[in-house]
């Protein structure tokens, strides 16, 4: 893919790298990777991004804190710079609104004025962000397979001992103790999960359990409910993360975004929850979706 490896500092100091590639319109795609992952591993964010440029739009694709299940990032505080322990392990979900932001003010010194916040898996940051900030520069929202993290938990548990482990989770972090590292069983991903991370997103309460679909019912349903922007969401038909199912999420995204002013909901037949085999079909129908709405 055509572009340069690019940095940003957030307002915290933190400083983050990504890909960026410059099309010829001030319209820009700004992908966040998900739960410990990175801004180039999946295939179909290269694919997306060499259609996107050739038809004249710009592609972000950039780190975030919780990036790697653990990673030595560098610090710049008081004109120094030294190392911190982050990474997925260790992130609070709501530190989303640093790194967004710091992404977008890069943007938009490269001359770009309206860009689409793109997710895939934990693409509730995005939500998160705008539903928090309402930031102008944002024109559209992309989700791509919005995962559910507590409702992972929900199922593996039960019902008791879900709660009880969210009571748990939620002492933890009011004593102070939110990085300290959980068991094993109490981590939906490869690495072990700090108490922030698992507060943040594994919990019924959590700041970024924003498609609680084990929970029809939660309030949390309130930030995707309310998107004023054009949203695409996208769902691989054979993605096992969907508990307690593809259709059950598909059907309560439709519900929940009926009285948002333009969202369409597609699924894709046979692809699994990083659309393995299936990038083409996926660049296709995000390509298709915004230059039906951002023609340039």
């Amino acid at each position: 893919m055509y572009g340069q490896l690019v940095k940003t500092v957030t307002s915290d100091g933190l400083e983050l790298a990504g890909f960026f590639s410059k099309g010829r319109s001030d319209v820009a795609i700004f992908h966040s990777h998900g739960t410990s992952g990175d801004f180039y591993t999946h295939e179909f964010v290269e694919t997306e991004g060499n259609a996107l440029v050739k038809k004249g739009y710009s592609f972000l694709t950039a780190n975030n804190r919780g990036h790697d299940a653990y990673a030595d990032i560098r610090k710049h505080e008081g004109g120094k710079v030294s190392w911190i322990s982050g990474g997925g392990g260790f992130e609070r979900f709501e530190d989303c609104l640093f790194d967004i932001k710091a992404w977008l003010d890069f943007l938009q010194k490269q001359g770009i004025k309206k860009v689409i916040l793109q997710g895939h898996s934990l693409s509730q940051k995005g939500l998160y962000y705008q539903n928090i900030k309402k930031d102008k520069r944002v024109v559209g929202q992309i989700h791509l397979s919005p995962q559910n993290d507590a409702g992972i938990m929900y199922y593996s548990f039960g019902k008791v001992k879900y709660e009880e482990t969210n009571r748990k989770i939620e002492i933890m972090v009011k004593e102070g103790r939110g990085n300290e590292l959980l068991e094993k069983e109490l981590s939906p991903v490869s690495c072990l999960t700090s108490a922030h991370m698992y507060y943040g997103y594994l919990t019924e309460k959590g700041k970024g359990t924003l498609t609680p679909y084990h929970n029809p019912s939660s309030p949390n349903w309130k930030a995707i409910s309310q998107v004023k922007e054009p949203m695409l969401v996208v769902f691989g038909s054979e993605d096992v993360y969907m508990k307690p199912s593809v259709d059950v999420a598909v059907k309560l995204l439709k519900q929940k975004t009926k009285q948002t002013p333009d969202t369409s909901v597609i699924l894709i037949k046979g692809a699994t929850h990083s659309y393995l085999g299936y990038e083409k079909q996926l660049s296709r129908i995000i390509l298709k979706w915004i230059i039906s709405h951002y023609k340039i």
